[in-house]
């Protein structure tokens, strides 16, 4: 009976097990050895698919979209080329599905960080911050999606709208939170947000080039711009008594 409830957890099903005698017996372990078999394919499946994404990844980092083939992901996850295409259906699904996992991750970090926030100043600076931190580490991914030669996919322009929709609309929220609770005055927080959403995406440029910023022959650091965009931007828009 225990090797039953063993079994049961490890494939999430929680059933009380009434035996009434060895016939019945039988059928569960049988029953229960099938959805263990199940369990153990999925979880290979998966394995397998991740394994693919993540050398994917490698290679298109270092070699680009398009000098990295099919059969060069299976090299390197030591696989056919045709077991590949029983998980994908072609070189842009393997980058569509890294695109979009970066993507997400970003967003979940993005979110976490406006939560952290306790006031919408707070929350608008945590966003701006985590937003340039991340945008650090995802710069390869960055220029993946700048280069000319995405424009004409599809699901690459449909990415970047929906990131571009998630930030437009997020920003709008908070100041939306400020003008209510007596922090910001300002007309339109939609065509603020906008406004501001310009202003981030300007220091992504030195990111994605690599090129510092330079101010009378001075290199200033983006940690330090960004902060002196914060000031004006908080000023700009806080309640004239709070400024």
């Amino acid at each position: 009976m225990h090797h039953f409830c063993i079994f049961s957890r490890i494939v999430g099903i929680r059933h009380d097990w009434i035996m009434a005698n060895a016939g019945e017996r039988q059928i569960c372990i049988v029953d229960q050895l099938d959805k263990i078999g199940q369990f153990v394919y999925i979880n290979r499946t998966m394995g397998r698919r991740e394994e693919i994404i993540q050398e994917a990844k490698k290679l298109l980092l270092k070699f680009g979209f398009r000098k990295t083939t099919m059969e060069d992901i299976a090299k390197a996850a030591r696989i056919a080329k045709a077991t590949i295409y029983h998980y994908f259906a072609s070189k842009e699904d393997i980058f569509r599905e890294i695109i979009h996992r970066e993507g997400n991750t970003l967003r979940k970090k993005l979110q976490e960080a406006v939560a952290r926030g306790r006031t919408p100043r707070e929350k608008l600076e945590n966003y701006a911050r985590t937003r340039l931190h991340f945008l650090r580490e995802l710069v390869p991914y960055y220029k993946l999606l700048t280069e000319k030669y995405y424009s004409h996919i599809p699901f690459v322009e449909k990415e970047r709208k929906d990131f571009d929709s998630f930030e437009l609309n997020t920003l709008e929220v908070i100041l939306r939170e400020g003008v209510e609770k007596g922090e910001f005055e300002i007309p339109d927080p939609r065509l603020y947000a906008f406004l501001i959403l310009q202003v981030m995406k300007g220091l992504e440029y030195p990111l994605a080039t690599g090129k510092a910023l330079n101010l009378d022959g001075k290199e200033l650091k983006l940690d330090d711009a960004l902060q002196y965009l914060l000031d004006i931007l908080v000023r700009g828009i806080g309640k004239k008594e709070l400024r």
